[in-house]
């Protein structure tokens, strides 16, 4: 039996693992493989490894944890998960299940990306949703953005940091609001309305959008893209999900469900406006909530000696 199995091994995950493996605790880390980004060249703005290639950091961390014997690695997708007063039970696709004293599920989110001809292909490889990630690499170029609402165009007031050439392509009637559109005016962003038929590339970057039969030469596309949180075994175990499909913990990382804690992109304090969503932060959450989960076993361990 396992004191902890974690569910997901990005950033939030991998580093629960490292907390909960220094801390001796036996540890299943289990990985469907998919990571949000699977696509991207590279990771940016986490401290000592900015710019490193998102598979060379997953090995580099899997290599990290290697040396703790307590803690396995199992590339596998979870099928559901069950707990209970004695535990947590976890039955993983090829058929076996695993205890546990107590879950942690670091699932992630997934982006829904609009239905434009291109947009899927150029994603993390020239059409980008994190200008904190990508920018620094883009400044100084053609950019564009894509989307009708408020906060497409404060995405595009705030790529004028980057570049003094930034248009937003709405693709179709805009929908901000008289603040936005003033910023808009103020900053000097070119607002285009017409209906946007194709984002072009060529040798995996992007070159351009083609818009009323013009091509309007651009070298990255930013956007904002509804993130779906992976809360489908959440949801299954009976945990309080957020209104944007997030599980909703409390500051301890502990969800609604007794031994089910979560933490990373798919999980959030109520308070919270909106999920961190950065390499950096979901690592930072999945140390914090290791942390409470061995403060939780400590408690657990000593009850169960003293017979409480």
């Amino acid at each position: 039996m396992y004191d902890v199995i974690v569910v997901g091994a990005g950033p939030s995950g991998l580093n629960a693992a490292l907390i909960l493996g220094r801390a001796l605790r036996k540890v299943l880390l289990v990985d469907s493989g998919e990571p949000r980004n699977a696509r991207a060249h590279a990771m940016n703005g986490f401290l000592s490894r900015d710019g490193i290639d998102p598979a060379e950091f997953r090995r580099i961390a899997r290599e990290d944890l290697a040396k703790y014997e307590s803690v396995t690695v199992r590339d596998v997708a979870v099928s559901s998960i069950s707990a209970g007063e004695a535990g947590a039970s976890v039955e993983l696709a090829d058929g076996t299940t695993e205890q546990a004293h107590s879950v942690l599920l670091t699932v992630g989110r997934r982006d829904r990306l609009p239905e434009v001809d291109g947009v899927a292909e150029l994603w993390g490889q020239g059409v980008y949703g994190c200008p904190y990630c990508h920018g620094f690499e883009v400044r100084g170029q053609k950019l564009a953005v894509l989307g009708a609402e408020t906060s497409a165009a404060h995405l595009a007031v705030q790529l004028t940091r980057y570049s003094q050439d930034v248009v937003l392509f709405t693709n179709g009637t805009p929908d901000f609001d008289e603040e936005a559109a003033a910023a808009l005016k103020v900053c000097e962003v070119e607002v285009r309305t017409e209906p946007v038929e194709q984002v072009t590339g060529a040798d995996g970057r992007l070159t351009g959008v083609r818009v009323a039969g013009e091509t309007v030469a651009r070298d990255a596309m930013f956007l904002k893209t509804p993130l779906d949180a992976h809360g489908e075994l959440a949801e299954a175990l009976g945990c309080e999900l957020m209104d944007d499909g997030s599980v909703r913990i409390d500051e301890h990382g502990h969800t609604s469900v007794d031994r089910i804690y979560a933490a990373g992109e798919a999980a959030r304090l109520p308070n919270w406006p909106s999920p961190w969503i950065h390499a950096v932060t979901s690592a930072a959450l999945g140390a914090m909530v290791a942390l409470s989960i061995d403060h939780d076993l400590i408690v657990a361990d000593v009850r169960a000696k003293f017979g409480m």
